[in-house]
């Protein structure tokens, strides 16, 4: 279905569902791939004694794809519609996976690590433009929520399928085959999509800095978070005096709050000021922090901490999301998301050496430290007046919930 015009609609039966469907459907069979093979080529360095070093380079490559993909995608969502391009990012990871799985080359990895993350780029701007795009108003913060979840819990059933095949063979190469077999069909369903206005961006990628700040360190803020905690929060549990065992369960629950709570958090960002669910998940975020060092040695409140902390934490890219859905629309809203690409990108490359850093500095109290820090940062952007605002110029729609 190509949208065209101005689209405002302002209830359920108003939500072109079978778009909603096909799209979420899509993109989390894409995130189950693709969270497969991460932890697989991880393992395998690991099973031949790589350094630790190139294991986490060949980690951050998919990062460096994501960003580049970035620049390019308004164009060719622009030029070819949403639809192409996710098919096309379908089609590329079936064929990296072939790759991967006929070579052990480790120069080839990186080329097809990259690749991946190019591809993965275009497929999450594509799928986060179009759904902002054919959401009600008043819907859209339940809606992103519910994408959110749905695609955090994709991300947490690829390992738990690798734990299953295991990393030898060619058995996890063939799944992961079929699952972006799988994800063609929904995009058969549909027909297809383009930017709701055509009209020419009056800001780029680089520039959206100026535009929209607050949703730019927000980005930066939930990468940084996120990626430190995958690299580095059993490392902070083992070095504070937990078992292997216990510390790597701390982030299955911080991944199960960050995935089960963000619906929760886009209903409420469709009942309250947008904005001031943000600062809560900005003071929560402070909170955990805090709390950390104090209930690490208490493994049922330690794993309530991490539920509640993280899951609401990362609540701040789903409102994120659904203020660039209400701020922006067509072209300027894929050059927003697009941007969160690349900013999410810095964060996510950041974030592991930082956090890493203040460990050194500090000790294990360097992680919440940092995951404090980063959190009084996104508050102090939401205090200053200037960036409360919608962007001067945007088509901000209205929300009556």
């Amino acid at each position: 279905m190509s949208v065209h015009g101005t689209f405002t609609p302002s209830s359920w039966k108003d939500l072109h569902l079978q778009s909603l469907i096909s799209v979420i459907g899509c993109v989390c069979l894409f995130g189950m791939t693709f969270s497969i093979y991460s932890p697989l080529l991880s393992l395998l360095l690991e099973q031949r004694g790589a350094s630790n070093s190139l294991i986490g380079s060949l980690a951050t490559i998919p990062a460096i794809g994501v960003m580049l993909s970035s620049f390019v995608v308004p164009y060719c969502l622009k030029m070819a519609g949403g639809r192409k391009l996710l098919l096309g990012g379908v089609f590329v990871e079936i064929f990296l996976i072939i790759w991967l799985m006929l070579t052990d080359k480790l120069l080839a990895w990186f080329v097809i690590r990259f690749l991946g993350g190019f591809s993965g780029g275009i497929v999450f701007i594509v799928s986060e433009t179009w759904l902002n795009e054919i959401t009600p108003e008043s819907l859209r913060g339940r809606v992103i929520g519910l994408y959110n979840t749905m695609l955090g819990l994709s991300f947490a059933i690829g390992p738990l399928v690798l734990s299953m095949t295991g990393i030898q063979g060619h058995l996890p190469f063939l799944i992961g085959i079929g699952l972006m077999s799988m994800a063609i069909v929904p995009l058969l369903l549909v027909k297809g999509y383009s930017p709701d206005s055509l009209e020419s961006p009056t800001f780029n990628i680089l520039s959206f800095v100026r535009v929209a700040p607050l949703l730019v360190i927000a980005c930066f803020v939930v990468a940084l978070k996120d990626m430190a905690s995958v690299g580095l929060l059993p490392v902070y549990g083992i070095r504070s005096g937990l078992t292997e065992a216990t510390a790597a369960l701390m982030l299955f629950f911080a991944a199960i709050g960050g995935a089960v709570l963000q619906f929760p958090i886009g209903w409420l960002g469709d009942y309250f000021s947008r904005l001031g669910v943000m600062v809560v998940c900005g003071l929560i975020g402070i909170a955990g922090a805090v709390v950390l060092p104090f209930v690490i040695m208490v493994p049922w409140l330690l794993f309530l901490t991490l539920f509640v902390w993280m899951g609401v934490f990362a609540g701040v890219y789903t409102i994120t999301l659904t203020l660039a859905g209400q701020w922006f629309r067509g072209n300027e809203l894929a050059i927003a998301i697009a941007s969160f690409g690349v900013f999410w990108g810095l964060g996510g490359l950041a974030g592991p050496v930082i956090a890493g850093y203040s460990m050194d500095v500090w000790g294990p109290n360097g992680f919440p430290l940092i995951m404090g820090v980063s959190a009084t940062l996104l508050i102090v952007f939401c205090m200053v007046p200037r960036f409360r605002q919608a962007p001067r110029g945007a088509a901000v729609v209205r929300s009556t919930p």
